[in-house]
């Protein structure tokens, strides 16, 4: 392959990347900013969300709404897909990837929200298209749409999924400017698109500068586990504008998401976390499930250890006030017997070292640390071009 066909290749790669960036921050904030409307404000939007809401297809394995209704703990999968980005047709829904995946428990009781980035290279048998494998976490929309996702997941790690948020495209610019820009700390130095973020020094950031900062990957020592942590990152900024997301909460806002959005939460379980859910956004526990990386038939995946994947689970189920369980099966599924040949080794990735790498509440500069070590230089050269 020329050269020039390298970086037409390379292009297409990046493009295809930057919009998925930014999915989930819209999804999450939409929904967990809820606790900020007002009765007032959903009568006015009614029409809006209704156009929001579809049905998972999935039977709930809980009454979510009666959850609701007794304030308990809930949780919400958070999706991202890129279909509808970049010129493609923003109403077809089948046949994306939701390349952007975070598990979120609320829990009103302790007024923790956990926010679980779930890396989107997870190798994983999807629900009711077992066949497929050895297959994505991503493609489980691709599939079988949210059905096969929120069965997926709740397989792997033995976790409810009370509802789910789906975004098409990216409109976090358009709300990081509604507000009137967000504070961040960058946990590393680099410069992505003529934008300069020194690690450790807070930054107001209008919608592009947000826009920059989640989409870098390729300068970052971690790859897509550290896109995930910027991306919760502006996610916390956003919800700390409670307020005034609530002054955006009109109809004609709605109606512009209600086209890009999907949701299962109805009117009524909105209006009920909004009477009851504020406070659970006061304090907001960033993680993310920590893979190890593998080839399998000629594609990269991150394999989750079981002990790994028994840590997420404590943790989520301990949010929702659950009872100890144990984690899902390895993958969620079976393995179909003809494509046991793929499957890396029953131990693989498990060591006495294996965790994720930041650990709690990683909105730190400091967590990185350990990243910029890794070439004993102890910096990253912020000019390192993005495309390698």
């Amino acid at each position: 392959m020329d050269s020039e066909s390298q970086d037409n290749r390379m292009n297409r790669h990046q493009s295809k990347h930057r919009t998925r960036n930014i999915i989930l921050a819209v999804v999450a904030v939409v929904v967990l900013s809820v606790g900020g409307y007002s009765y007032h404000v959903f009568s006015s939007v009614e029409r809006s969300t209704s156009k929001m809401y579809s049905a998972s297809g999935i039977k709930k394995s809980r009454n979510v709404s009666q959850l609701i209704k007794e304030q308990k703990p809930i949780s919400i999968l958070l999706l991202g897909t890129d279909v509808g980005a970049l010129g493609r047709d923003s109403k077809v829904w089948a046949g994306g990837r939701t390349d952007s995946m975070m598990l979120v428990t609320i829990n009103p009781k302790t007024q923790t929200t956990t926010m679980m980035s779930i890396p989107r290279d997870s190798l994983a048998v999807i629900s009711g298209h077992e066949d497929e494998f050895p297959t994505k976490i991503n493609a489980a929309y691709y599939f079988g749409q949210t059905k096969s996702t929120i069965a997926t997941v709740q397989n792997m790690f033995n976790v409810p999924v009370d509802y789910y948020g789906l975004l098409n495209m990216g409109g976090m610019e358009k709300l990081v400017n509604e507000v009137g820009g967000v504070d961040i700390v960058p946990p590393l130095t680099f410069t992505y698109e003529k934008q300069h973020f020194t690690k450790g020094k807070q930054i107001h950031v209008n919608g592009s500068q947000a826009l920059k900062f989640t989409r870098m990957r390729y300068q970052d020592p971690e790859s897509d586990y550290g896109r995930t942590l910027r991306q919760r990152i502006v996610i916390q900024a956003l919800l700390k504008k409670g307020s005034k997301l609530n002054n955006l909460l009109n109809d004609q806002f709605i109606d512009s998401l209600a086209s890009q959005s999907r949701t299962d939460l109805s009117l009524s379980d909105l209006m009920e976390l909004a009477k009851s859910y504020r406070s659970a956004t006061k304090h907001v526990v960033s993680d993310h499930v920590q893979g190890v990386s593998d080839d399998i038939a000629g594609q990269s995946f991150e394999i989750l250890p079981q002990t790994e994947k028994q840590r997420v689970t404590n943790k989520l189920r301990k949010g929702l006030e659950m009872s100890a369980a144990t984690t899902g099966p390895r993958f969620g599924e079976e393995v179909p017997a003809g494509m046991e040949a793929y499957v890396p080794a029953a131990d693989f990735g498990e060591t006495a070292d294996t965790k994720s790498t930041w650990g709690h509440d990683t909105n730190t500069s400091s967590q990185y640390n350990k990243a910029y070590d890794r070439d004993n230089t102890g910096d990253l050269n912020p000019n390192y071009d993005a495309n390698n």
